[in-house]
C-alpha cells in the first residue's frame, strides 16, 4: 500500500494498527482492497480475505484441541461424541462436516473459527477480557483482529479429507505413512491411482498435506455459520519422523503448532478502553450477540443487556400478603429456611468455588437474582444461574461461565435442601 494512500491511523509499531473508532478499521480494510485491485487489476486471483477476532492480543492462535489440552486424546474425544449421538452425525457426509458440527456445539477440535466479515471479527475482538494471573486480576486486555489473504479449499478437498479423517484416528506412535495411505484408500479419500503416484513421488504430496494448515469454506449448514459468515482454518502440522531405510515406514505424530503464521504480520489492535464504544457502534449496524448467535439463550441475553440501562426507578422489595390462617397452614405444609441462612450458604459455597477476586461480583449477581423460594422452582433457579453466568462471563469464555454457574448454584441448592431435611 502506498504511503500517501493510507488512512492516517496510529501505530505502535509497523505491524500493529491501532483502532480507536470503527471507521478507522473499515477505512484501512477498504484501502487494502483498493491496493490489491491496483496491483492485480480487474482479474484478481482466487485468494480471499479471512479475519479472526480475539479478545486478548496476548493470546496465541491455537484451535481448541490444543488450547484446552486435549491434543493427546483428540480421537477419543471425537469418537465418544459420535457414539453418544450417532443419529446426529450419521446424516453428515464427510469427516470435516462432522468436525464442524462438533465445533459448533463446543467440543474442542483442530478447527479454528474465522470469518469473511471484518465486522464480525472486530465484534469478537471487542469482548471484555480480564484474567487471573498469579492470584491477581489483570488489567482489561486490548483486543486484536488478525487477517489473511489466502487460497481456500472446499470441505470435499483431498487435503481437507485427509486431515479431518486423521483427527478420528488413534495416533499412538505406530501410525506410518504407508498405513495411513492404505487407510485413505480403504476409506475412499485416495484412489488406487493417486496412492500409487504418491508412493512413486516418495510420499511428498501426503507429507505436504500433513504438515500444512488449510483455510476451508464450509457448507453453510447451520444458522450460526450463516450469521457470522463463518469459515475455518483446519490445522494440520503433524510431525513426520523419517525412516531412512523405508520412507513409507516413517511415523506420524501429533504436534502442537500455533496458527499465527497463517495470518498477516500486521494486526489491528483495539485498546481496551475503546471496546465499549466500538461495540455500541457495531450494535447500530446490527452486529451484536442477538444477530450473530441464533440460539435462544443468546437472544435473551442480548435483550437483557439492551434493556438493562432503561430502568428509571428501583422497584420495592416483594412482600407477600399472607393471612394468618394460611401462614400457619403453609408452615405445617413445608419447612422453611431464613434469608440469613440462605446467604450464609451462598457465602460458604462461593468461597469454596471461586477465586477470591471474583467473589464480590458473583455474590452480587446471585443476590440480585434471588426471589421468594427461588430454590424450589426451576424457572427461578434458571434466572439465578443466568445472573451468575453473566458475572463470570467477564472473566472466562461463555461456555465455561455457564458450566461453572450451573455447578455453583446446584451446590447452593443442595446445601439448602440438606439444611431443610435436617430440621
Amino acid at each position: 500500500m502506498e504511503k500517501q494512500d493510507m488512512p492516517e491511523l496510529e501505530e505502535i509499531n509497523e505491524n500493529e494498527i491501532i483502532v480507536n473508532e470503527l471507521n478507522d478499521y473499515l477505512q484501512f480494510i477498504s484501502y487494502m482492497r483498493k491496493d490489491i485491485k491496483k496491483e492485480e487489476g480487474e482479474e484478481q486471483d482466487a485468494q480471499r480475505f479471512f479475519f479472526r477476532g480475539q479478545a486478548n492480543i496476548a493470546w496465541d492462535v491455537y484451535p481448541g484441541v490444543f488450547r484446552e489440552g486435549f491434543w493427546a486424546t483428540e480421537s477419543q474425544l471425537i469418537n465418544e461424541a459420535y457414539l453418544r449421538n450417532p443419529t446426529e452425525f450419521k446424516k453428515l457426509d464427510t469427516d470435516f462436516e462432522r468436525l464442524a458440527k462438533l465445533q459448533h456445539y463446543g467440543l474442542p477440535t483442530r478447527l479454528l473459527d474465522v470469518t469473511s466479515n471484518p465486522l464480525v471479527a472486530i465484534y469478537f475482538a471487542c469482548q471484555s477480557c480480564r484474567e487471573i494471573i498469579d492470584d491477581k486480576l489483570s488489567e482489561a486486555a486490548d483486543g486484536v483482529v488478525l487477517f489473511s489473504r489466502a487460497y481456500s479449499k472446499g470441505c470435499n478437498d483431498l487435503d481437507v479429507s485427509v486431515i479431518s479423517h486423521l483427527a478420528n484416528m488413534d495416533i499412538s506412535g505406530d501410525l506410518t505413512l504407508e498405513r495411513l495411505l492404505d487407510e485413505l484408500v480403504e476409506q475412499g479419500s485416495y484412489s488406487d491411482k493417486i496412492a500409487k503416484r504418491c508412493r512413486e513421488n516418495y510420499y511428498k504430496s501426503l507429507i505436504d498435506t500433513l504438515q500444512s494448515n488449510h483455510f476451508v469454506i464450509s457448507n453453510m449448514n447451520n444458522e450460526r455459520l450463516i450469521r457470522q459468515s463463518g469459515l475455518f482454518l483446519l490445522v494440520g502440522k503433524y510431525n513426520v519422523i523419517k525412516n531412512d531405510e523405508s520412507l513409507g515406514e516413517s511415523t506420524i505424530q501429533v504436534a502442537k503448532s500455533s496458527a499465527r503464521d497463517d495470518f498477516d504480520k500486521r494486526v489491528f489492535r483495539i485498546p481496551a478502553d475503546k471496546k465499549k464504544d466500538i461495540l455500541e457502534e457495531l450494535n447500530f449496524y446490527n452486529v451484536n450477540e442477538g444477530a450473530l448467535f441464533p440460539e435462544l439463550e443468546h437472544q435473551m441475553t442480548y435483550i437483557k443487556h439492551s434493556q438493562g440501562n432503561k430502568a428509571t426507578k428501583e422497584p420495592g422489595l416483594f412482600s407477600p400478603l399472607v393471612f394468618e390462617s394460611e401462614e400457619r397452614a403453609q408452615m405445617v405444609k413445608q419447612k422453611t429456611i431464613t434469608d440469613d441462612e440462605i446467604l450464609q450458604i451462598i457465602d460458604s459455597v462461593l468461597k469454596k468455588s471461586v477465586n477470591k477476586l471474583l467473589y464480590d461480583d458473583c455474590r452480587i449477581a446471585i443476590e440480585d437474582s434471588l426471589s421468594v423460594d427461588w430454590y424450589r422452582f426451576e424457572t427461578k433457579t434458571s434466572r439465578v444461574k443466568i445472573g451468575l453466568s453473566e458475572a463470570l462471563f467477564k472473566y472466562m469464555p461463555r461456555v465455561d461461565a455457564k458450566r461453572n454457574a450451573t455447578s455453583i448454584i446446584d451446590k447452593i441448592i443442595g446445601e439448602i435442601n440438606s439444611r431443610l431435611a435436617a430440621e
